[in-house]
Order: structure tokens, then sequence, then C-alpha cells
């Protein structure tokens, strides 16, 4: 569904047809952007948990700053629309009676509330989801300490272990070279 891209003029204004199909196409983008964010945000729980926690954090907040100024822009957009239509509005004379006009404004702040709780709800879970990633990254740095202290532990008896064999071996060489001197 494209949007017009004027609103033909009637008798005392626009035509109710046009502004009706205008805001039937504004609701339709809005729901298809809610769809989408949702999708977006349970592949992004997938990938949160196929991630191992240092990748995990930067690509969520790559993630997480690059949605943020997406949906900046899109509310820098819509600011500007609803200024537009607010002048248009105040310009042009009324188009529904009233009555109409005040359902029209009630279905436009549900609309707004609608989209207000979405909103608050992803930013609850993005939240949530950086808690999450925040105690597992603090896990994972507490079990890599002692594991890093096991492995120079182990690291320095091993070259230990390198030296002596290497002694071991330059020992034999000279009992092998006095031997064959000896024997000439």
């Amino acid at each position: 569904m494209s949007a017009p891209q004027k609103f033909r003029s009637a008798f005392n204004g626009f035509n109710r047809e046009d502004v009706v199909h205008y805001l039937e196409y504004l609701n339709s983008k809005h729901t298809a952007q809610v769809n989408q964010l949702t999708s977006e945000a349970d592949f992004l729980r997938s990938k949160l948990e196929s991630l191992s926690p240092s990748q995990m954090q930067s690509d969520m907040i790559a993630a997480l700053q690059q949605e943020r100024d997406e949906l900046r822009a899109q509310v820098e957009a819509l600011q500007a629309r609803c200024e537009e239509l607010e002048q248009s509005q105040s310009t042009a004379a009324p188009v529904y009676s009233p009555a109409e006009e005040l359902e029209v404004y009630r279905r436009a702040e549900r609309t707004e509330r609608a989209a207000r709780e979405r909103a608050d709800l992803i930013y609850r879970q993005t939240n949530g989801i950086l808690g999450e990633a925040s105690v597992r990254v603090n896990d994972v740095a507490t079990q890599v300490g002692p594991l890093a202290e096991q492995i120079l532990v182990q690291l320095s008896q091993l070259q230990t272990t390198i030296l002596a064999g290497k002694q071991s071996l330059q020992d034999a060489a000279v009992i092998l070279s006095t031997l064959r001197s000896s024997e000439n």
C-alpha cells in the first residue's frame, strides 16, 4: 500500500477518504515495523546465545547503538511529519464533524500509547539482555582467572621438563662422543 503524495481538496478541506487511507497506511506501516523489530529481537536473542562473552558484548553494543540510531531517525522523521500535518491541519478547514474528529483523535492517542508501550517493552527487554550478558561475562572472568594460573603453572612445568630433556640429550651426546674417541 503506498501513501498518497497529496490529499485531494474537498469542499471544506481534504478529502476524507484520502485522510482515512493515509491513516490506515501509517497504522499498517507501524505494525510492520513492530513485527520487524520483534523478529530482529528474536534473531538477536538466538545470536546472543551462540556468541562468546566478549564477542557477544561487543556485537550487542554495536547492534544496540545501530538500533538506537535507527529509532532516533524514525522518531525525528515522525516528529517532522507530525509538525507538517499539524501545520496543514491548522490552515485547513475541519474535515470531520466534531464527533468524528474526536474519534480520530482518540484512535491516534491509542496508537501512540501502544507504540510507547511497545518501545518501553523493547527497552526493558534490551536492558534485561544486557544485564544477563554482564552476569555471564563476569562469570567467565571469574572462571578464566584460576584457569589462566593453572595453565601458567603447567607451562612452567613443561618448560622445566623440556630443558631437563634437552640437558639429558646433550649429556648422552657427550658420553657417546667420549666412548667413540676411547675406542679409537
